[in-house]
């Protein structure tokens, strides 16, 4: 377990919201709180509030409104993102306590081959999500630093790393240090949220479909594992299989419950980052200015790919759940069930009606997250982009 959630503890503790799910000291409940409660102040007082008061009294132009919507979005949207979990810390913690109890058990080695694959795939998403965030945070901070390096005077201290708007003086020092400070902090700090938020998600749902995948080899093997021992313990393991997809049904409620409205706004934002990215990079690439940055470019380009994979994340996972679910009632069908006696074979009946109800992970009770939303999403983007690009011309 701690394979497949190592990197994911490691950052959510970074932000205060690591929902622990043994017991802990009074002392390091306290110290979480206060890494929560700073991380959040750093990140509203020195970018967002700031940024939006920039947004609200000097942008004059289609330009600079995009240019501060596409910066001051996502990171409000990763602010929210960590209150999220620890609002939802409770119910995070119970969740994994079951995924711990799940990997204690002695269970076979088929078994445990399949959850160690789960757990793989769980480690490399965050991994690699994590290697591309920072990579992404490289570009966007080298892309500032650059651009502000070419309209710095010798009696300029230079420009932040957000066009913001303080109720202080930011030209003289140390404002300028400490207001600097606090931006890259914030944005460090919003750029680990935003990405660890989604590979939390992605590791609870590859977990419980593991363990659905487990059900459905349980339930393939029913009869041959009750005919060996004459039927006499076939209602004790229907009744345990029946039981566990209970357990699994509870599993995905709570995450449903946990996540669903932070999943809607995120299609929404990500349907209008889409859209304001791709038209700052298309009118970037037409200003054929000589002294272009190419990090700039590289930047639009890796923030497009980082927004487009965290929600093919959601999506895949979505679309994964509900194969898996469903899939119960056809592995229930594939088992030798014509070897049973008619009482028993008909027990089998109730399962896949049960198994009809697939689990779901819903952006926020609307419309079940999967493959065809990425589809319609990745759509309707294109088409306001095109709708920004007309309004320009």
């Amino acid at each position: 377990m701690d394979f497949a959630m190592g990197w994911n503890r490691f950052n959510l503790t970074l932000l205060g919201v690591w929902p622990e799910p043994k017991k802990i000291s009074y002392r390091s409940r306290r110290i979480s709180t206060f890494i929560f409660w700073s991380t959040c102040f750093v990140t509203f007082a020195f970018i967002c509030a700031p940024q939006t008061a920039n947004l609200i009294t000097k942008s004059t132009s289609l330009d600079e409104v995009v240019e501060n919507l596409s910066i001051n979005v996502p990171i409000g949207f990763a602010l929210i993102k960590q209150i999220v979990l620890r609002y939802h810390k409770k119910a995070l913690t119970l969740l994994l306590c079951e995924i711990c109890d799940d990997w204690s058990y002695s269970i076979p080695d088929q078994e445990r081959r399949t959850m160690l694959k789960n757990a793989r795939i769980s480690r490399t998403i965050s991994i690699f999500c994590s290697v591309l965030t920072y990579f992404m945070l490289s570009a966007f901070i080298l892309l500032q630093i650059w651009n502000n390096a070419q309209n710095t005077s010798e009696t300029d201290l230079g420009g932040l790393l957000h066009p913001a708007t303080f109720p202080y003086n930011i030209k003289k020092s140390p404002n300028f240090e400490i207001t600097w400070l606090g931006q890259f902090m914030g944005t460090v700090l919003t750029a680990i949220s935003y990405s660890c938020f989604d590979t939390f998600l992605a590791f609870l749902i590859l977990h419980l479909c593991g363990q659905l995948t487990v059900l459905r080899a349980a339930l393939r093997n029913l009869v041959n594992a009750t005919n060996e021992n004459n039927g006499a313990t076939f209602r004790e393991q229907l009744g345990f299989i029946v039981h566990r997809h209970n357990q699994l049904s509870r599993f995905a409620t709570i995450v449903e419950d946990c996540f669903n409205l932070t999943i809607l706004v995120q299609t929404l934002i990500c349907t209008a980052m889409f859209c304001l990215t791709g038209y700052r990079m298309i009118t970037s690439v037409d200003q054929k200015e000589e002294d272009a940055s190419i990090v700039g470019l590289i930047f639009f380009i890796v923030h497009v790919i980082y927004t487009m994979l965290h929600l093919f994340i959601y999506c895949y996972m979505g679309e994964m759940l509900l194969g898996q679910s469903t899939g119960i009632g056809q592995s229930a069908y594939d088992c030798d069930w014509y070897d049973l006696p008619p009482k028993k074979a008909i027990s089998l009946v109730i399962v896949i009606c049960r198994a009809k109800i697939a689990f779901r992970i819903t952006a926020g009770k609307f419309s079940p997250v999967s493959l065809e939303l990425f589809n319609v999403i990745l759509k309707t983007s294109a088409g306001y982009l095109s709708v920004l690009l007309a309004m320009k011309n």
